[in-house]
């Protein structure tokens, strides 16, 4: 995507004509979006800094947001690193997969 393109998302979602706004951990560092009140976390960064950057979008100024991250048992490490820096466990919803099945080789 362009920088056009990325500015004009940005600005739809700032203006409440888009809902949704997904953007790169580069990208997410330059938006300042006010009333934020969800982040979602596809991965979980290698440096607990940036979970503190990224969920910091939501909840400013004293307003209340919530921040989800999906993860798995490999990224174990990356959360306890994340819980220490942030003096806080992170809640953990357990989710059973849906039935999936894993292909052999």
């Amino acid at each position: 995507m362009n920088q056009s393109s990325r500015t004009n998302s940005l600005e739809e979602f700032k203006r409440k004509s888009a809902n949704i706004l997904v953007a790169s951990d580069v990208a997410a560092r330059g938006i300042d979006v006010k009333d934020l009140s969800h982040v979602f976390n596809y991965d979980v960064p290698n440096n607990p800094e940036d979970y503190v950057h990224r969920i910091g979008r939501t909840g400013r100024a004293g307003k209340k947001g919530k921040a989800y991250t999906i993860f798995n048992e490999k990224d174990e490490k990356n959360i306890l690193l994340i819980e220490k820096l942030i003096k806080k466990k992170v809640k953990k919803l357990k989710q059973k997969c849906c039935g999936r099945t894993r292909a052999h080789k």
